[in-house]
């Protein structure tokens, strides 16, 4: 029997090489002004901003660029780009890169449309928070690494240097009104970012999967971009101009955007996003040295779906179940974190012994919304314990 369930995603997506050519004329209705928010100079140097402008001036719309975003983006950055998009005039937010730049966009189009401070939207921070409303300017992401799936969710990540808190903000009105994925754009992406924002493909995935909101419909997304993975992350990381394997990763990364969408991540991503509210790690190689030990944590609460993970990792089929231990599926993690080279402990991410006690109690208290959605409870100790593991 199949249980009710909700699921909404109005992004328009523009998948396939070559896409971004047909960007103009799907935007050219959200208005004539845009501000372009990327992370650095990387995309200007590459003459890529410039490609951009000159498709979208051949709809008529004028481009405002504004590159002075952290990889992970800081809401004072927000706020100022915010206040260029409003000086400006802006009618609609683009984020071009990978998901830096496509949340700090979301966060632009919340800033400038209610005319306030981002962090105004940061829930379970402070007792100020307000949600999002229509007033939120339209956005559009597009997207140069397979890696958050934030041109098809609802969610912005935005990091408080001073509060030491990197909380996500999920609304309806976070959704991209155009998404363009165009695996071109990976082509000359370096081998570490493949590699850590790949991981994070899988742990979207992973996690959206044995969430305990999870769906048939969620599920489905989720074991497909599981799949992908295991069959094309190796490539990627290898050989980043393997067009097939980048393809087969943006496909993955898109999927996993739509499971995370309709369900959640769970208790490894709430201690990432913990750990990166203390200190300044990339993200996935944070996912890579959490996720085979929260996987122990939680396996034997639903270790059917466990096991399907290991599974679809290793390409074995769904009717080995049976036969097939969750000690495999840990095993299956650890060997894929070491192929692409992310078997990095938190040690030497930047991470203290000093910051354990604080990125425990971040986890269960602004992160804990998302650490209630893993299949098993964890305490502040437990989380301690995992930390001290990924240490």
């Amino acid at each position: 029997m199949i249980d009710n369930f909700d699921f909404n995603n109005p992004v328009k997506l523009l998948f396939g090489a070559g896409k971004l050519n047909e960007l103009g004329n799907h935007v050219k209705p959200l208005g004539d002004r845009c501000l372009l928010v990327t992370t650095g100079n990387f995309f200007v140097a590459t003459g890529l901003v410039k490609r951009i402008q000159g498709i979208l001036a051949n709809s008529g719309i004028e481009t405002v660029v504004y590159t002075e975003v952290s990889p992970n983006p800081l809401d004072e950055e927000v706020d100022s780009a915010a206040a260029l998009a409003k000086h400006n005039d802006c009618d609609f937010i683009i984020g071009l890169g990978g998901g830096s730049s496509i949340d700090a966009a979301k966060g632009v189009a919340m800033a400038a449309g209610h005319d306030c401070p981002v962090w105004r939207f940061a829930m379970g921070t402070h007792d100020d928070a307000i949600e999002p409303t229509e007033r939120t300017l339209p956005i559009v992401a597009i997207a140069t690494t397979s890696g958050t799936g934030s041109h098809v969710t609802p969610y912005s990540v935005i990091t408080n240097k001073q509060t030491k808190q990197k909380p996500g903000i999920g609304s309806e009105y976070l959704f991209a009104k155009v998404a363009v994925v165009d695996p071109e754009l990976a082509l000359s992406l370096p081998k570490e970012i493949t590699a850590s924002t790949g991981f994070d493909v899988l742990a979207h995935a992973l996690e959206a999967y044995t969430c305990n909101i999870s769906n048939v419909m969620t599920d489905l997304y989720a074991k497909e971009a599981i799949k992908l993975v295991g069959q094309n992350l190796v490539k990627a990381v290898a050989d980043g101009t393997d067009l097939q394997a980048r393809t087969a990763m943006a496909m993955a990364d898109t999927y996993a955007g739509y499971a995370i969408a309709g369900s959640l991540v769970t208790l490894c991503h709430a201690i990432a996003h913990a750990v990166g509210g203390v200190s300044e790690t990339v993200h996935g190689q944070t996912l890579a040295a959490l996720t085979p030990h929260t996987v122990e944590f939680s396996m034997n609460q639903n270790p059917d779906k466990f096991k399907t993970v290991g599974l679809l990792l290793t390409g074995r089929s769904e009717e080995d179940l049976a036969n097939f231990k969750l000690t495999e599926t840990v095993a299956a993690l650890r060997s894929l974190i070491a192929a692409i080279g992310m078997d990095i402990p938190l040690s030497e991410q930047g991470v203290t012994t000093t910051d354990l006690a604080e990125i425990a109690k971040g986890t269960t208290e602004y992160m804990g919304g998302i650490a209630e959605a893993d299949v098993r409870p964890a305490s502040f100790d437990d989380v301690m314990q995992i930390l001290t593991k990924a240490f």
